[in-house]
């Protein structure tokens, strides 16, 4: 293994830069997942309610929708190493902040220099091994890109779980910040210290303007999306004014972008239909895989009752099989033909393992009924995403790469987010609706009720966590039946395009 571009690394650095690539994506990853398992104990930890927790969640998408942006501007100007090392200090600072601060605006204001650091380092990761490498080059890369990436999302809910026994909430973060010092330190030693001759040098000034623009037009949308859970959208003129608020301020961000002689993202460079095809499908998938990252601790913990750290076992199963489906994928990926109905069977696989979830919703579920749940679901990433991304940049030019990829991540960002943000309203309106009907059920003439302690203060709570938790299970049951609808949908739409090829 040898890179024509830098004759220098020996083959274990090589091995470790690759390594490293995916473990600095897997920061991102492990952020966004962990924010998903452990929102019941932030939430409770720093006494904020849903709207505060999600305005969370939208501020580090802005922020990284921001940092995306500008990556290929700032990139150019100080190296991908200097620009990776730099944001993983802004995403320990970010996980520090969050962990000390508890309140709700602490936890918004960490989630936001997290976004900082975090939302960067995903695409520039990718970028920078389109740049370093040959397409004959670019597989042993890639197969150490890959396990990197997914390994993290194996081992960091499992970690997670057993320091949050002994730390409390504050451990998700601080977690964080640890994984986050190794994985600098390995960039500052393995990342090559000449970058590649770059054919496109920056222009003379930057367009800020139309970066926080952008980044603004985010959030406001998103949070837009998360008000819809508690007002309806026409029922005063606050949220229609909102939406219009997101659309002017993202009009501003593309006239701006389109009069700059060399904008962060030119979206003139990205209009083929293979490229576009292709991020209609990650988006799909990026918002299907953020709700099941809300879905399967939500109905884990609140309805089978099952501990925090079985969750997160679950979770690292799956990212186990993650990992080595990736790997195994990317060592035979030339024998990997018809792609397309790869990614077919990877949304049958998804549609699968929401069904068989569904099923096993059922009071005192065993914890191992749900382990066929999480290996259908570890397989998913590798049959639609890594599918998806093979075939959606080969009409990309190289000098294109970085204004595909860093849209593409943009899209990431945003659909991330209203995937959980939908999630947590359909879950909210199904709780309401389940919980109205069962408490309907409720009568004297119930069995529960005739027991001689059934009206005291501590029966009526047992009945009343018992009426939530039968919500709860029989609001995701419907939830997991959209989702297997969507993905079945999803497996049609794409068998029967011929644009994806």
């Amino acid at each position: 293994m040898q890179l024509a571009s830098h004759p220098e690394m020996g083959h274990w650095r090589l091995s470790l830069f690759g390594l490293t690539l995916g473990l600095v994506t897997g920061i991102d990853f492990s952020s966004t997942l962990m924010m998903g398992v452990a929102s019941q104990h932030i939430q409770g930890g720093v006494g904020a309610a849903p709207e505060d927790y999600l305005y969370a969640v939208s501020a580090y998408a802005a922020t990284a929708v921001l940092m995306n942006m500008v990556l290929d501007q700032v990139a150019r100007r100080t190296t991908y190493k200097r620009f990776t090392l730099a944001s993983l200090v802004v995403f320990i600072l970010g996980s520090l902040i969050c962990a000390e601060f508890a309140s709700p605006a602490g936890l918004i204001s960490g989630k936001a220099v997290q976004g900082l650091g975090a939302g960067g380092l995903f695409a520039a990761s990718r970028i920078l091994v389109q740049l370093v490498s040959t397409p004959a080059e670019r597989g042993a890369l890639m197969l150490r890109f890959g396990g990197g990436a997914f390994s993290m999302l194996a081992i960091a809910p499992w970690l997670t779980s057993i320091f949050l026994d002994d730390i409390g909430w504050r451990a998700v973060f601080l977690f964080q910040a640890g994984i986050a010092l190794p994985v600098l330190l390995s960039v500052a030693l393995t990342y090559p210290t000449r970058a590649p001759r770059d054919p496109h040098p920056p222009v003379s000034t930057l367009d800020w303007p139309a970066a926080i623009a952008a980044a603004a037009g985010a959030l406001v949308f998103l949070h837009t999306l998360q008000e819809m859970r508690y007002t309806r959208f026409f029922n005063s003129l606050e949220m229609p004014l909102a939406a219009l608020c997101g659309l002017a301020l993202f009009a501003f961000a593309g006239w701006r972008l389109y009069r700059h002689p060399d904008p962060w993202i030119d979206l003139s460079r990205l209009a083929g239909r293979q490229y576009l095809y292709g991020l209609g499908f990650y988006t799909l998938y990026y918002l299907m895989s953020s709700a099941w990252a809300f879905l399967l601790p939500s109905l884990t913990q609140t309805g089978l009752g099952l501990t925090f750290r079985t969750t997160c076992m679950l979770l690292a199963t799956s990212g186990t099989v993650a990992t080595i489906a990736a790997i195994v994928i990317t060592l035979g990926m030339a024998l990997v033909f018809r792609k397309r109905r790869v990614i077919a069977l990877g949304f049958i696989f998804y549609a699968c393992a929401a069904m068989l979830f569904s099923h096993q919703l059922m009071p005192g579920a065993p914890d191992y009924a749900l382990v066929p749940v999480v290996l259908l679901e570890g397989l998913t990433p590798v049959l639609l995403m890594v599918q998806v991304a093979s075939m959606t940049y080969l009409e990309v030019p190289v000098e294109d790469f970085s204004h595909a990829y860093q849209f593409k991540n943009v899209c990431k960002q945003i659909a991330s987010a209203v995937g959980t943000g939908l999630a947590s309203v359909f879950m909210q309106d199904g709780l309401a609706e389940h919980r109205t009907h069962l408490v309907e059920q409720v009568t004297r003439f119930n069995p529960a009720l005739q027991s001689p302690d059934a009206l005291s203060a501590a029966g009526l709570a047992k009945i009343s966590l018992e009426i939530d938790r039968q919500a709860t299970l029989l609001a995701g049951m419907d939830m997991l039946h959209g989702f297997a609808v969507i993905c079945v949908l999803g497996a049609v739409f794409v068998l029967v395009q011929r644009s994806f090829r």
